[in-house]
């Protein structure tokens, strides 16, 4: 199959699961209750840098009024800050403990585990995706249950001077495979959008939008070495420069012009989609893999090192009019919680609104919660190997990490110092450890976190009736690409 025409995937094997229990059985909803879903996802997107979410700068006026007509949670967290683990955990509700797929990008997810876009055709819907970072690669078997999976990296570009992995190719994609869709016949869309990774490079005339404005301030340097071409820790290397520029606030303001730049783009988006009839009972959410660390801890320009804020921390909205009151949820809540809550919007039955290892957020979407519980949410990161990388533990107010490897602690709570302790609400840059100064917060989310990791590992037992799937190699286009983005070296 050529590697520069879409790549239409079809499911070459069936799987039979046997603990289909959790899902109900999957019985068919009535008809005239299912509604469109639209997912879409920004990479390496951090929730404080949009509007909604408190940020000075007006970045993100569309997804600012999907927040203001909608449901905004205002404290997920993903359950990695990389972008394959991230959406692994996202499509099939496991924890990255769990499911394997942790620390790097290219590591294929396992055949067994059942897809959120299996579960949605099973139900009726036709599943279609495109998708620009190729950390989510068909190779890696994220087209698992799409009858149309559109990866853009690997696209011949009209011309020279267009970004294959452009907002606005993704666009021009998105409308080529829905040209005869019918809005009466059930879509579940997936769109992911690769701005704003680094390179901060926004088309014109976004690329300077927010360069010298009022929140600018030249004087924070960014340390350049050049004998290095990457650096993440205490500065950057060479290979990183833009414009020559060591302003810290140059390489901020480039990154909020990406989002400029994509937050428009989906405005032409749910145009187009609106003009085709499609979003109409439609329901939207808006969210992202991870987000990214802007100089915080001495952290530059990346993700997937640690667990602070800056990368766990995302947007998630939802938004359907005439379903969905607008409102804030303060309540924690983590990403593995997205599929069991579209499944339930599509009218799957979970068996106690659970699916794998997430709770549906459905009833919390409908305000049909009168009484809060106690949520906690968890996450991991880290650079060390299975299985000392971080685990992260936080109930809305204070978060704790656990840092297993002397390595990160360093750059923690300090050397042969595994936790740390922050008030989220007092502190929320993460900048003072309270671990020993704040006793029942700090024994709640050590419980937590101990029970969860106590707890055997979540398997799934399969029986596969129509052969063994053969692992595919790296598309030559997908491992370019991963190099530009910084992934391989």
């Amino acid at each position: 199959m050529s590697s520069r025409r879409f790549l239409l995937h079809s499911a070459g094997f069936c799987l039979v699961i046997l603990i289909t229990a959790l899902v109900g059985g999957c019985a068919q909803p009535d008809e005239t209750s299912r509604n469109h879903i639209l997912l879409i996802t920004i990479d390496t997107l951090r929730a404080d840098h949009l509007s909604s979410y408190g940020y000075p700068r007006a970045t993100s006026p569309v997804l600012d009024s999907l927040a203001d007509e909608g449901v905004r949670f205002d404290m997920p967290i993903v359950q990695w800050p990389k972008t394959g683990p991230s959406f692994a955990s996202m499509f099939t509700s496991t924890y990255p403990k769990d499911n394997g797929i942790v620390r790097k990008i290219g590591t294929r997810l396992p055949d067994q585990f059942r897809m959120l876009a299996e579960v949605l055709k099973d139900q009726g819907y036709t599943t279609r995706a495109v998708v620009a970072n190729g950390a989510v690669a068909s190779e890696f078997n994220f087209n698992q249950g799409f009858d149309t999976y559109i990866e853009s990296w690997k696209l011949t570009p009209p011309d020279d001077a267009t970004d294959p992995t452009g907002a606005g190719m993704i666009n021009q994609l998105v409308e080529t495979i829905l040209e005869d869709h019918q809005p009466d016949q059930p879509l579940f869309l997936w769109v992911h959008y690769l701005d704003p990774h680094f390179p901060y490079e926004a088309p014109e005339p976004w690329t300077d939008k927010f360069a010298g404005d009022e929140l600018y301030d030249p004087a924070p340097k960014v340390e350049i070495t050049q004998d290095k071409p990457r650096r993440q820790m205490m500065g950057i290397g060479r290979e990183q420069v833009l414009d020559d520029s060591d302003e810290l606030a140059f390489y901020v303001a480039r990154y909020d012009a990406e989002i400029a730049y994509v937050d428009s783009k989906i405005g032409e988006l749910i145009d187009f989609l609106d003009h085709k009839g499609l979003m109409q009972d439609t329901l939207t959410i808006v969210t992202s893999d991870h987000g990214e660390s802007l100089g915080e801890h001495e952290y530059y320009f990346d993700h997937g090192r640690f667990s602070f804020q800056t990368c766990l921390r995302v947007p998630l909205i939802f938004h359907q009019p005439g379903v969905l009151d607008p409102r804030v949820d303060n309540s924690p809540a983590e990403l593995l919680q997205l599929a069991p809550t579209l499944m339930e919007a599509a009218g799957v039955e979970l068996l106690d609104g659970v699916w794998m290892q997430g709770e549906s957020l459905w009833p919390r979407l409908l305000g049909q919660e009168f009484e809060t519980p106690e949520r906690f949410a968890f996450s991991e990161a880290g650079y060390a190997v299975k299985p000392l990388w971080q685990r992260t533990v936080t109930d809305g107010r204070y978060k704790l990490i656990y840092a297993q490897d002397w390595g990160e602690q360093r750059w923690l709570a300090g050397k042969e110092n595994p936790f740390s302790l922050f008030d989220l609400q007092q502190d929320p840059g993460e900048t003072e450890n309270l671990i020993g100064r704040v006793e029942a917060p700090e024994r709640r989310l050590k419980t937590a976190l101990h029970r969860l990791w106590e707890e055997p590992p979540f398997e799934v037992e399969i029986e596969a009736v129509d052969g063994e799937f053969e692992h595919e190699e790296m598309d030559e286009e997908t491992r370019r690409q991963l190099k530009a983005l910084g992934y391989l070296q």
